[in-house]
This record gives structure tokens, sequence and C-alpha cells, in this order.
């Protein structure tokens, strides 16, 4: 990879996506995609959304351009330096296949440990937590453009093979 300022974060990679994906945008409008976002950890990072752009825009990356409006609304979008290092942010290899943050792997092999009874009642809820993402992602995976599409697809795949291996729980 060549790294053009440093690493970004994945925080600071979503957020320029999103702001390379839509256009111009607002620092508001990144955060609500956040605050919308069907991930409880995404979800949780809105309120590092907003110092996460002050970083990227005093690094060059992001432009932040007034309006004129009265209102104070500043568009967002990326310079050529921040297409660069999205790109390059893109192509990590070796990040985009880490298997990062999952708290359903963390939690995994601890089931095992609670006692019977405690893990029937964990799994069961487990598994209609599970069907339940799995409803809604599919229900809302229809409403998505191409760039959105892709990434609500693998979160389906994901709680799929979740099921799968809460199926092997079941004969253990």
């Amino acid at each position: 990879m060549n790294n053009r300022q440093g690493s970004l974060t994945e925080l600071e990679g979503a957020i320029l996506s999103e702001i390379h994906h839509r256009g111009a945008s607002t620092a508001f409008k990144v955060r609500k995609a956040f605050q919308e976002s069907m991930s409880l950890e995404w979800r949780g990072s809105a309120g590092a959304v907003y110092p996460a752009i002050r970083r990227l825009t005093d690094r060059g990356v992001i432009d932040a351009a007034e309006t004129g409006s009265g209102r104070g609304t500043v568009l967002l979008s990326l310079t050529p330096q921040g297409v660069a290092i999205m790109e390059d942010w893109i192509c990590d290899a070796e990040r985009a296949a880490s298997v990062g943050l999952d708290p359903f792997r963390l939690r995994s092999g601890m089931w095992d440990r609670l006692p019977p009874v405690r893990k029937a009642e964990a799994l069961a809820a487990l598994r209609r937590t599970v069907e339940a993402e799995i409803a809604a992602l599919r229900q809302y995976v229809v409403s998505l453009d191409a760039i959105e599409r892709p990434r609500i697809e693998l979160a389906i795949n994901l709680q799929l093979s979740r099921l799968d291996w809460l199926d092997g729980q079941s004969t253990s």
C-alpha cells in the first residue's frame, strides 16, 4: 500500500467513503449515516464522526467549503489527496481481510462455559436475534444503491454463517 499520509482508521476510511459515495455532503449527513447504520458498532461511532472529520480536514484529506447560505452550512468533499488515501485504504488487502471486531466471535468460546440451562437459553435467544437480523437486513437491502447493497449482502452472509455455527452447537 502506498501510504500517503499515514493510514486511516476504519472510522476515517468509512467517513471518506461516505463523503465520496454521496458527493458533497455535510458533517451532519455523514453523522446521520452512521447513526442509521444497521451495525451497532458503527452506530456507536456517531459521536466520533465530527472530531474525525476535523482531523481529516486538518490533514488536507477533506475540503470543507462554506455554502454562503448564512446558515453556516459546510459542504464536505474529498481533495485529490483524500481520494488517493481513500483508495489506498480500500485496497489495503491485509486490513480488509482482517477478522476485526466481531462480538459474536469474541463471545463464542465462552458459551460452552455457561451452565447447560443458561447456555441453551443464550443460544436460543441468539438464534432468534440472528434470524430477526437476517429478516431486517433482507428487507433493507432491496432499497439500497449499488454501493451500499454489497455491504448489506455481506452482513446477511455473515449472519447466515452464524446460524450454521449455531446449528453445529445444538449437536455438540
